[in-house]
């Protein structure tokens, strides 16, 4: 990996002293502090815990961009995530590495490892471009399972026709590591075949967003006027399977979505940013995800929660979801800007025979947009038992994050 860094290093400069003048160099990190309630039967080390306060590096980036040609540009990117005192060792790995084709001003063509994909906004969200403290996964089914950080091996179209933004995605699924036991349950299949394709339409009333990445930024904090509505669907065929009397079945993953988004200033010192997306999923029957991003625990003792181990919960899963989220950010004299913000996932899935409703709110402090980035945030996330024969949510636990956030 330090040979691969080297090389790049190398690369940029030889692109500079070749007069490659549009070569950008840039990265970011996300230095985390927590407090959080642990599911019911979590452990750290061997010991049964009920919580945690932990430090960590959400996330660290380096990339370089470029565009040689004006009918071609290209992107690498190194990063991980994660690195915490579980996974001391956290080497930079290949995230980003593809060339987009400039056919014209309207079309261009993306092919490699890239995050373009199809159904909503907030399927490919800008981890660096959040208002609270994390992003949110209602819109990322096969996370780091199909794909690799948002990321696959894909062909994108995508472009601008008048007011109206498009991407169209063929995608490859990466293979995983799942030894699932299968039952009546739906669950992820370890070899998928098939592609995957994607599709996400944005028509934009005043100003338009850049096309130059296939992240959405959560807030543009008032240099922008946006209002967005938007649709998209998502196919993979065979990628789930489950038990139906007795002979293994495959289910493709099928999900449709329509969205809202806007940012705008109110006057000259408030900016309003909101959001709303609606999701159906239907992955097989009663299939679930439970995700516990950068989980503060390292194990569970199998006992006390459907949810797993640490900060994890119900993420998304066959049924519905809906997604909002709103800011209101209050311009300062030195230009630094105050950003309060709530949302809420409301979700109905078939495998539980509650409705779940997950709530974060907290306030952002940009002291250089979203460049240098103080925040905090609490969240309520619900935590499932089996109750009476029902899945049920039985109890509500809490995680409360301090991120500072650095990017050039």
């Amino acid at each position: 990996m330090k040979r691969i860094v080297l090389y790049t290093l190398t690369f940029v400069c030889g692109l500079i002293l070749h007069g490659q003048e549009k070569v950008t160099l840039y990265g970011g990190m996300q230095i985390w502090g927590r407090y959080t309630d642990l599911n019911p039967g979590s452990t750290i080390g061997s010991n049964e815990a009920i919580n945690s306060l932990d430090f960590s590096i959400r996330r660290y980036r380096i990339g370089l961009k470029a565009q040689p040609y004006d009918y071609l540009s290209f992107n690498i990117q190194l990063g991980n995530n994660n690195l915490s005192r579980y996974q001391k060792d956290q080497p930079p790995k290949l995230l980003d590495a593809y060339a987009t084709w400039h056919i014209n001003d309207n079309t261009k063509i993306t092919a490699g490892k890239h995050a373009w994909t199809g159904l909503s906004r907030y399927a490919a969200p800008s981890t660096f471009g959040a208002i609270s403290s994390d992003i949110n996964y209602a819109a990322t089914p096969s996370l780091n399972v199909h794909d690799d950080f948002f990321r696959r091996i894909a062909i994108a179209f995508h472009g601008q026709i008048g007011q109206l933004d498009y991407r169209a995605i063929v995608a490859k699924p990466f293979t995983n590591s799942l030894t699932p036991t299968l039952s009546d349950q739906a669950t992820f299949v370890n070899e998928p075949t098939a592609f995957i394709y994607s599709t996400y339409l944005k028509y934009q009333f005043f100003d338009h967003e850049s096309l130059s990445s296939a992240w959405s930024s959560w807030s543009y904090l008032g240099s922008k006027k946006i209002l967005a509505f938007g649709a998209g669907f998502y196919q993979h065929e065979k990628a789930t399977q489950s038990l139906i009397n007795s002979d293994t079945t495959f289910h493709s993953m099928t999900s449709l979505a329509i969205d809202v988004f806007a940012d705008m200033p109110l006057n000259n010192n408030k900016i309003f940013t909101g959001y709303i997306g609606l999701i159906n999923h239907n992955f097989g029957p009663k299939f679930i995800r439970m995700v516990g991003a950068n989980n503060p625990a390292d194990g569970s003792s199998g006992l006390g929660s459907l949810n797993g181990k640490g900060n994890s919960f119900p993420i998304t899963g066959t049924g519905q979801i809906v997604f909002t989220q709103v800011g209101l950010g209050f311009k300062l004299e030195n230009d630094r800007v105050v950003q309060p913000n709530i949302s809420a996932q409301f979700s109905t899935l078939e495998f539980i025979d509650d409705s779940l409703l997950l709530i974060e709110g907290g306030v952002s402090y940009y002291l250089d947009g979203h460049k240098s980035k103080l925040s905090i945030s609490a969240q309520r996330r619900p935590v499932l038992a089996e109750i009476n024969d029902k899945v049920a949510v039985d109890d509500y636990k809490y995680m409360i994050i301090g991120q500072y956030q650095i990017r050039f």
